[in-house]
C-alpha cells in the first residue's frame, strides 16, 4: 500500500469516527442527519453539475441508485435510533462490523460467491467481538449478560443498522459499474433527504430550529465530510488494494470508541476496547479473504 493511499484512508477514518461523534453528540438524531445532509446536498451541488451533464445513466443504474436510496432511509433511521438508545462506543463497532460480517453472507446467498477459512476466521472474530463488547466485566456470571442484552435496545438497532450496510453495500458493488461514483452518491443523498423531509418538516420543526441554534458549526461541517470521507476511499481503492483499505479503515471502530470512553464517559471501557479490537481485526480478515 502506497504513503499516499495509507494517509487518505488513515484520514478518513478518523473523520468517518469523528462525524458519527458529532452525531451522538446531537440532541435530535434523525432531524440533526437530515439538516447535514441537505448542506451536504447544497455543497456538492457543483460535483453532481459536473457529471451530470456528461451522464449516461442505463436503467439498471437507476434501479440501483433507487434500491441503495431506500436503503439508505433504512440505514439513517436505524443508526439513529440506535444512537438515541446506546453508547458511541457500543453502536459504531457492532454497526460498522456487523455489515462487513453480514456482506459475505448475503453475497453467498445471492450473489453465488464463496467464503474462504480467512473470511470464516474474520466471520468468527466479529461475532466474539460483539459478544465481548457486551459484557460488563470479565467475571464468569457476566458471561450469559451479552446474549440478553443484544436481544433489545440499542444492540438490536446496531443491528439492523449493520443489516442494511450489507444490503446496500451489495447494491453498490452493482451500481457503480453503471453510474460514475460522485453522481451515484448524490442521487442516494437526494433520495434520503426527499424522504425524510415530510417527517422533518411537519413533525420535527421545533427540533430542527433547536439542533440548528446548538449545533450550526457541527451540521456544517458534518455536511462536508458525510460526502467526503466516503470520496476519500474511492479514491484510496484507485490506488491500493482493496483489502488493505478496508483493512486500514477499520480503524475507525477503535476510534469511535476510544472517542465514547474518553469524551462521553461511557462505561465498562476494558470490555469495549478488547471487543472493538476484536472486530476490527475480524474485518480485516474479512477484507484480506
Amino acid at each position: 500500500m502506497s504513503d499516499i493511499a495509507l494517509v487518505i484512508v488513515i484520514v478518513a477514518a478518523f473523520l468517518h469516527s469523528g462525524w458519527n461523534y458529532f452525531l451522538k453528540k446531537s440532541l435530535d438524531k434523525l432531524t440533526y442527519s437530515w439538516a447535514f445532509l441537505v448542506v451536504s446536498l447544497v455543497f456538492y451541488s457543483p460535483m453532481f453539475f459536473y457529471y451530470w451533464f456528461r451522464a449516461d445513466i442505463p436503467m439498471e443504474g437507476w434501479l440501483c441508485i433507487a434500491a441503495t436510496g431506500l436503503l439508505h432511509v433504512l440505514y439513517y433511521i436505524f443508526m439513529c435510533g440506535a444512537y438515541e438508545r446506546g453508547d458511541l462506543s457500543l453502536v459504531y463497532p457492532i454497526s460498522r462490523g456487523s455489515g462487513p460480517l453480514l456482506v459475505p453472507v448475503m453475497a453467498v446467498l445471492f450473489l453465488h460467491e464463496k467464503i474462504y477459512p480467512m473470511g470464516a476466521l474474520g466471520i468468527a472474530l466479529v461475532v466474539s467481538g460483539i459478544y465481548v463488547i457486551h459484557l460488563r466485566s470479565f467475571a464468569f456470571d457476566s458471561f450469559v449478560e451479552p446474549f440478553r442484552a443484544v436481544k433489545h435496545g440499542a444492540s438490536s438497532w446496531s443491528i439492523m443498522t449493520g443489516l442494511t450496510i450489507a444490503a446496500y453495500s451489495l447494491v453498490d458493488k452493482v451500481g457503480v459499474g453503471f453510474v460514475e461514483p460522485p453522481l451515484y452518491i448524490y442521487f442516494m443523498l437526494l433520495i434520503v433527504v426527499t424522504s425524510l423531509s415530510p417527517y422533518v418538516l411537519i413533525k420535527k420543526r421545533e427540533e430542527l430550529r433547536k439542533e440548528w441554534r446548538c449545533n450550526r458549526n457541527n451540521i456544517l461541517a458534518v455536511g462536508v465530510l458525510v460526502l467526503l470521507t466516503y470520496m476519500m476511499i474511492l479514491f484510496a481503492f484507485r490506488m491500493s488494494n482493496v483489502s488493505y483499505v478496508v483493512a486500514v479503515r477499520e480503524l475507525s471502530i477503535v476510534l469511535s470508541t476510544i472517542y465514547g470512553l474518553v469524551w462521553f464517559k461511557e462505561k465498562h471501557a476494558m470490555q469495549k476496547l478488547t471487543g472493538s479490537f476484536i472486530i476490527a481485526l475480524g474485518v480485516i480478515f474479512i477484507g484480506i479473504s
